[in-house]
């Protein structure tokens, strides 16, 4: 659990340049590039998130993939257009909850980045911050959004330690404090 930004992309030719864009983009956003191949970019934008990974494929290679109908509708949906056998496709989700505001910002402003180089889109914000963009009350609205998440989960760690005993459940907190 945590605010994440889920994203699809799809592109009618092979993103060689795109990807090294994105690397120039990654680095000046001081991003950690932690693998680099003709058609994937893995990125840590932040060593309390998750990873971005660009990694493309030819969509008539991926047909099978379970999820894949799910994600192909969900881009159809927004009306982007239809997704072809010979279309490139990368999509993922990538977690920046621990990371906090800033790192959730640069996040989303890198895959809007992204985003604009690709012919269909599809990128999903639980914070909304990838669709509203900046506004005057962004912080404040980002960081009530975190608090309300942070108290759901305290909440639940508190209830699973009390049904299962403090000592068989972990939290992100005990680690981060050295509790355990």
């Amino acid at each position: 659990m945590g605010v994440t930004i889920h994203y699809s992309f799809v592109k009618a030719q092979m993103p060689e340049d795109l990807l090294k864009k994105a690397e120039v983009l990654a680095k000046r956003f001081g991003f950690t590039i932690e693998e680099r191949s003709w058609n994937k970019l893995i990125i840590n934008p932040h060593p309390d998130s998750e990873w971005i990974c660009l990694h493309w494929h030819k969509v008539k290679t991926i047909t099978n993939r379970e999820g894949w109908d799910l994600e192909k509708a969900q881009i159809e949906d927004e009306r982007v257009g239809k997704v072809e056998d010979n279309d490139w496709y990368c999509g993922g989700f990538v977690k920046t909850h621990y990371a906090g505001l800033k790192c959730h910002v640069k996040v989303a402003e890198f895959l809007r980045f992204i985003s604009g180089y690709c012919e269909k889109v599809n990128v999903y914000d639980e914070a909304s911050y990838y669709e509203k963009g900046w506004m005057e009350n962004t912080v404040k609205e980002l960081t009530e959004y975190w608090g309300d998440y942070n108290k759901m989960l305290g909440n639940l760690t508190r209830n699973l330690k009390e049904l299962f005993g403090s000592d068989n459940i972990i939290s992100g907190f005990d680690l981060k404090e050295g509790l355990r």
